[in-house]
């Protein structure tokens, strides 16, 4: 994974122009290390580059030496000169590491992989600071120490050369092993592929060099077993790219120790194989889990609470991260729905619909959702939540609050209001401004009394112009007063030919020409 880019990242290492007297004084242009562009597992062909040119083109150096008039080196390289220049390397060794950890960082490596890279990047860091007292060597000898700006301004294109098409993993591969290229290790050959193509059963023949997306994560041209393994199971090559950006670890699975048991055991599950892709795309992250200490218990205790093939069909599709979490995180859901009176089975029905409450914060969203509701006088949470799960990923301040305080404002009573939420609460998912005024003000116009939507709160969940005027302007002007409820609930033939039944007993027979659609939002 980390030879991708290497062959022009290490032409940083290549130097024909570096300082020996002055800043352009010429090298023999020989490896670093005898043999490094020869011998096993060394195929580079890496033509020379000015080290002194990759350091110093920046804002603050463009083709001017960077050293300034000083005394020579027979004078400088005194006893007091090398202790200077040691302690000058010694200062500047701090920064080079902070600088370097903050490149790995910015590139998506976290702090602390980060810090231990560097760590034991010490060949790199040697290399760097041997490449600052060449640039600056005057400076050094002078004891006259370099700013931080400086530092960096210098050794930024170096980095950024040595960093050229790595992705994170291959650039503390290429960090930790810096001068050679990462190798593979005996060990660990028989983890890769060693073919340039092999055929998917789902997409048919597949060539290596025909998706430059998956070069990044080979190691010299060889991918790794658990991403063809990911390739027959129908993964297209981007998807297979994308999993591994979000779980780099997945490169070094074994296919048979982990990643083909939890593909076995999701299969086993009731999950059709063309939807695996799907659910490992949503959170990769499941092939970190233990199949037995977490997975296993997680999914058997979901099936106490009834949850079948079909239910754990829906609630991976919507919700693949409730199998990473621990059992402990599980059971405190549950028995936080057991705490407001849900059955077992009631349980297991509101997570097969609404899985992602298992990702919620017990003291931070669930509790805080039951108390409110019972300070507005809602105390039946169990109907509340078996009706719609879904409200408890709602927000308090965005969405509940607002439209409890709508109702109130408009003259609802607590009881009232409780009875409105318990027979319709999707309505707490609604736009105050984009959806419930609008349907208040027509309501307002229909001269109806407020307790219409105490019986029938179902209306705001009726589209305005699709549903609700349509049907009323037709009753309307043919003098008919039907319930909100009857008016909108039946469906179109129902509500034609009730109408018409109607409009013929009362003598107002009429060519009717109502199109509408059975709209429902």
């Amino acid at each position: 994974m980390a030879s991708v880019g290497l062959k022009t990242a290490l032409q940083a290492l290549v130097v024909d122009d570096v300082l020996s007297g002055s800043c352009y004084s010429s090298y023999s242009g020989k490896p670093l290390r005898n043999g490094f562009f020869s011998g096993s597992g060394s195929n580079f062909e890496v033509p020379g580059t000015s080290l002194c040119r990759l350091a110093a083109v920046s804002s603050s150096c463009n083709s001017q030496p960077l050293d300034v008039q000083g005394p020579s080196n027979d004078a400088a390289v005194g006893g007091d000169g090398l202790k200077v220049l040691e302690i000058s390397m010694m200062s500047d060794q701090g920064e080079v590491k902070s600088m370097l950890v903050e490149f790995l960082q910015a590139r998506g490596v976290n702090g602390s992989l980060a810090t231990r890279a560097v760590n034991k990047a010490t060949r790199l860091t040697a290399h760097l600071l041997s490449l600052l007292r060449m640039v600056y060597r005057i400076r050094y000898l002078t004891g006259r120490e370099l700013t931080a700006s400086e530092i960096r301004s210098s050794l930024s294109p170096f980095l950024e050369k040595l960093g050229a098409e790595q992705d994170k993993v291959g650039l503390v591969d290429v960090f930790i092993s810096f001068p050679d290229a990462p190798s593979v290790k005996t060990k660990n050959l028989d983890s890769y592929y060693f073919g340039d193509s092999f055929t998917s059963p789902v997409l048919g023949e597949v060539k290596f060099r025909s998706f430059p997306q998956l070069q990044a994560h080979m190691v010299y041209g060889k991918l790794p077993l658990s991403l063809v393994y990911l390739l027959e199971l129908g993964f297209p090559p981007d998807d297979v790219a994308n999993v591994v950006s979000q779980f780099p670890s997945i490169a070094s699975h074994s296919v048979e120790g982990r990643v083909k048991p939890i593909i076995d055991f999701l299969l086993g599950l009731g999950i059709h194989v063309t939807d695996i892709p799907k659910i490992i795309l949503r959170r990769p992250q499941l092939f970190g889990c233990s199949l037995e200490e977490n997975i296993k218990p997680t999914v058997a205790l979901l099936k106490e609470l009834g949850v079948d093939s079909e239910g754990w069909v829906k609630i991976l599709s919507q919700f693949p991260h409730i199998l990473t979490y621990s059992l402990g995180k599980v059971q405190q859901v549950v028995s936080f729905l057991s705490e407001i009176g849900l059955s077992p089975k009631e349980s297991g029905k509101a997570l097969t619909r609404f899985p992602q409450i298992i990702g919620y914060s017990i003291n931070a969203k669930l509790k805080p959702f039951a108390d409110y509701f019972h300070s507005i006088g809602v105390k039946d949470l169990k109907t509340l939540v078996s009706r719609s799960p879904q409200l408890m990923g709602l927000s308090l301040e965005l969405n509940i609050k607002p439209t409890v305080l709508f109702f109130s404002e408009n003259g609802y009573t607590s009881e009232e209001l409780s009875t409105i939420i318990l027979r319709f609460p999707q309505l707490l998912g609604l736009s105050t401004e984009g959806n419930l005024r609008p349907k208040w003000d027509y309501f307002l116009q229909m001269d109806r009394p407020n307790s219409e939507l105490v019986d029938f709160p179902q209306y705001f969940g009726y589209s305005l112009e699709k549903r609700i005027k349509p049907r009323y302007e037709a009753l309307e002007m043919r003098g008919i007063k039907w319930s909100l409820n009857r008016t909108l609930s039946l469906t179109g033939p129902q509500f034609l030919k009730h109408m018409e039944k109607e409009t013929e007993l009362t003598g107002l027979v009429q060519n009717l020409d109502l199109r509408e659609s059975d709209g429902y939002q």
